[in-house]
């Protein structure tokens, strides 16, 4: 089969490696900046976001099935102009993926549908802003609004500092922001698969950040069989619902950035692709055929195809390590998956505990010196 994958982004990447290991026959294209071809894919001179060129490149290359992983592709409409021409496509259609991009239209859905988030407002104007915060109940959290470039939140504790924040999203040229509750609970990241009809989860994570690293466990210890249908039912089909009145099925990757408190599922963010280096830590668990389960939601028979998403019983520990505070590092490929970007090694194991897959990271990981400051 002929694949194009839109995205110079570490998850194309690592889609095209898994994609070959599980179908060595594959012919795999890959819009990068690499401009260069290897064993694994075929690297094509077209930009992710110049849509008319990849159309024209799906038609004269024959290619069968295209996967966006580029959220400029997405908003820039690649699956709309694909499906106007009967290219068969993963990806969201650019105006059912804004529920994404912009965590102002994010709260106000989540607030029509009435699923749990925190309490929030919304804000267009700085002095306003800042009232609300004085009057407001600390910790709070402070976003920006358009995530397709940058994705700022953070949490302040007093108003001075809070006060500060807020005027330094308006200087960046943020037209608004959104001030949120602060909830004292973890973040857990949950992702689901949908062919705009079903939607089956793939995994759950939750990361831990120190001076040198941060990491990713999954999946979460937090999330049973019930939390996942808990959300089915309050989040992922009363959205997918929605989406249908204004636009045309969601088909791709649902995910949702939440806190649980006293049994009760908060949604903070939603997301149309494995966010940073999540999509390692699928990768490494998943039992199934990465081509094909993506290929019959694209088709719209996920169902049909499968009852659910086959992952192994085992555990996931990835560590992201900024390469300026680790030198020699060498690593059996056997034992690890392994990958990098211009900043980062990624690293994950696997194994039947959590404890015993981070104990095989972190003793080869002993063998190699941590620069300190």
């Amino acid at each position: 089969m002929k694949i194009l994958i839109v995205g110079n982004n570490l998850n194309a990447l690592l889609l095209a490696n898994c994609i070959k290991m599980q179908n060595t026959d594959a012919d795999i294209y890959l819009t990068s900046d690499e401009h260069s071809s290897n064993e694994v894919y075929t690297s094509i001179n077209i930009k992710e976001n110049d849509i008319a060129s990849l159309v024209d490149f799906v038609k004269y290359n024959a290619i069968e099935f295209t996967i966006a992983s580029s959220k400029l592709a997405i908003i820039n409409g690649i699956a709309d102009e694909f499906k106007k021409e009967g290219f068969l496509i993963f990806a969201p259609l650019s105006e059912s993926s804004r529920i994404t991009y912009f965590n102002s239209v994010i709260k106000k859905i989540l607030y029509k549908l009435k699923i749990p988030t925190p309490k929030f407002g919304i804000f267009d104007r700085e002095n306003l802003a800042v009232e609300y915060a004085r009057n407001t109940t600390f910790p709070i959290i402070i976003k920006n609004d358009f995530t397709l470039i940058t994705n700022e939140s953070y949490k302040f504790t007093g108003f001075q500092s809070a006060k500060l924040g807020i005027q330094k999203l308006f200087e960046d040229n943020n037209e608004k922001i959104i001030i949120e509750n602060c909830i004292d609970a973890p973040y857990i990241y949950i992702y689901f698969l949908t062919d705009g009809y079903n939607a089956f989860p793939l995994i759950s994570l939750e990361r831990e950040i120190n001076d040198n690293y941060y990491q990713l466990t999954a999946p979460s210890s937090k999330i049973s069989e019930d939390t996942y249908i808990s959300i089915l039912r309050q989040a992922v089909y009363p959205l997918l619902d929605d989406i249908s009145k204004f636009s045309d099925i969601y088909t791709g990757i649902l995910g949702f950035k939440i806190q649980i408190k006293n049994d009760k599922i908060y949604v903070l963010e939603i997301y149309n692709k494995f966010e940073n280096y999540d999509s390692q830590a699928f990768i490494s668990l998943l039992d199934d055929n990465i081509l094909d389960i993506l290929y019959s939601a694209a088709n719209g028979d996920l169902e049909k195809k499968y009852g659910y998403i086959n992952l192994s019983d085992n555990y996931s520990y990835t560590k992201v390590i900024n390469k300026s505070k680790i030198t020699n590092l060498d690593l059996p490929d056997d034992m690890f998956i392994e990958s990098e970007d211009k900043e980062n090694y990624i690293i994950t194991s696997t194994a039947s505990t959590l404890n015993q897959a981070k104990e095989k990271l972190n003793e080869y990981l002993e063998e190699f010196k941590f620069e300190t400051e």
